[in-house]
């Protein structure tokens, strides 16, 4: 690959990255903000009911995939790996609290699931994104 195409792929990773990470920004906080919703919004959102635990997988996963793709190394990815477990853990927990309603540890497993999943997907869709990275840092560096 010439210097050129290298120095091109690296701009691409970066703008990727941008993008993923402006759309952290809007979709992270609109979890947060549904999950708190009275039971009765999320009854007509449909968050709760027999999808509850589909919705859970699909967000979740959703949120790992797009951390995971703002990530700049496998380091980072592990980093923010760890933070959705930790947001997931911590909605359910929150909820618990501040709901009164009984701890739901299958919706804390269906979170993790979907974290592993985002993950996993997002390392596996662009096994060449760390060589980017790695060519892009090289040219900061000079």
């Amino acid at each position: 690959m010439s210097p050129r195409s290298e120095t091109a792929l690296a701009r691409n990773s970066r703008k990727q990255r941008d993008i993923y990470t402006a759309l952290a920004c809007v979709v992270f906080p609109a979890v947060v903000v549904v999950s708190f919703l009275p039971d009765k919004d999320k009854h007509l959102l449909h968050t709760r009911g027999r999808f509850h635990s589909v919705g859970h997988f699909v967000v979740f996963c959703l949120v790992a995939y797009i951390a995971s793709r703002s990530a700049r190394s496998l380091q980072a990815r592990l980093v923010v790996f760890g933070a959705s477990l930790v947001l997931g853990f911590g909605i359910e927990v929150a909820e618990h609290l501040i709901f009164h309603a009984a701890m739901e540890w299958k919706d804390v497993l269906v979170d993790a699931a979907g974290v592993i999943g985002g993950t996993l997907i997002a390392i596996l869709s662009r096994p060449d994104s760390d060589q980017a990275d790695l060519e892009e840092l090289g040219e900061e560096r000079t």
